[in-house]
C-alpha cells in the first residue's frame, strides 16, 4: 500500500499555484479569437450600431464567452443572408480593380465582438468627424489595443 506524504501534496500545490500564475496573465491577455477586427460601416449602418450598442454590450457582459453577435441587417434593411465571412482576397485581384471591386461589394451586417470592441468600436463612432460611408474602415487592432 502506498504511503501517502503531505510534503508531496504541497509539493503538487506549489506547483499547480506557480503554473496557474504564469499563465493567468496570458488568459486574461487573450484575444477573441473569432472576433472582427476590421469594420467597415456606412451611416445606417453606423446609426444602427449607436442605437442598439446598450443591447451590444448587454449580451456581451451576460455571455459566458464575453462575445456578442452584431447584427445591423434589420435596421440596414438587409435580408439577412450576408453573414460573416471572408472578403475578396485583394491579392488574386488585376491591378487597378482592387477599388472597383471594393466600391461594388456590398457592406457586412453581421459582426462578432468582444466587450472591449464593442466600447472601443462606440468611442471610435463617437470621436469620427464627417460622413460615415464604406470607405471609413475602423481598425479595432490598431485603434483599440493599449
Amino acid at each position: 500500500m502506498p504511503c501517502f506524504r503531505f510534503r508531496d501534496a504541497y509539493k503538487a500545490v506549489a506547483v499547480l499555484t506557480v503554473a496557474m500564475l504564469l499563465l493567468a496573465p496570458a488568459a486574461a491577455g487573450a484575444a477573441c479569437l473569432i472576433c472582427d477586427e476590421v469594420v467597415e460601416l456606412d451611416g445606417v449602418r453606423a446609426k444602427c450600431f449607436r442605437q442598439d450598442y446598450e443591447k451590444f454590450l448587454s449580451t456581451a457582459r451576460s455571455a459566458e464567452t464575453s462575445n456578442a453577435e452584431v447584427d445591423l441587417s434589420a435596421c440596414a434593411g438587409d435580408d439577412g443572408r450576408e453573414r460573416r465571412g471572408l472578403d475578396r482576397m485583394p491579392g488574386l485581384l488585376p491591378p487597378g480593380s482592387e477599388s472597383t471591386a471594393r466600391n461594388q461589394r456590398e457592406l457586412r451586417s453581421v459582426y462578432i465582438f468582444d466587450e472591449a470592441s464593442l466600447v472601443c468600436l462606440k468611442r471610435l463612432l463617437d470621436g469620427h468627424e464627417g460622413t460615415i460611408d464604406p470607405s471609413v474602415r475602423f481598425d479595432l487592432v490598431e485603434n483599440c489595443m493599449p
